[in-house]
């Protein structure tokens, strides 16, 4: 049942950072990277799904965990999770993980210190010899403690196939 989640949860950093990757590509020349105090809270957000999404290609899970900054609730259709940081290197063993593209990414602050992301992700991902479902409505929440946005939950949704005619 873990490997189902931990492919869930794979399949969201990647997906949510896939986004964040093309939507923060830069043109030669430009300039650097705004300071985090001045770019606004959604852009901080995708920013540290980008963290997320470079660490996960590295394997590095020490940077990975940094930029979760806590353990969070992981919900899909076999119920509810608690993901500690501590066991993510063990989680995602196993985990191959190819391209995946996201539609309809939005960000919704609520209040000050709190920020939903939702999307539908689809690509490809193996954890364990299983298959990740693809693709999935998404539901990722973060919120901001002290000078950083730490993660809080994820959910994830098999999108229903379309109608048949």
């Amino acid at each position: 049942m873990l490997n189902r989640r931990t492919a869930g949860f794979a399949a969201l950093v990647l997906s949510l950072t896939a986004g964040a990757v093309s939507a923060q590509a830069k043109p030669q020349g430009a300039a650097a990277t705004k300071p985090a105090a001045a770019m606004s809270a959604s852009d901080q957000v995708i920013a540290q799904e980008k963290s997320l999404y470079d660490a996960l290609m590295k394997n590095d899970f020490a940077a990975f965990n940094k930029a979760l900054g806590s353990d969070f609730t992981y919900v899909d259709g076999n119920g509810a999770v608690r993901w500690e940081i501590a066991k993510s290197a063990e989680n995602l063993k196993g985990c191959t993980m190819g391209k995946w593209t996201l539609k309809d990414v939005k960000t919704t602050p609520v209040g000050a210190d709190l920020m939903v992301l939702t999307y539908t992700a689809s690509g490809e991902q193996t954890c364990g010899g299983q298959k990740s479902p693809s693709p999935v409505n998404a539901l990722s929440v973060w919120q901001h403690k002290g000078n950083s946005w730490v993660a809080v939950a994820h959910s994830e949704t098999p999108t229903n196939p379309p109608a048949k005619k």
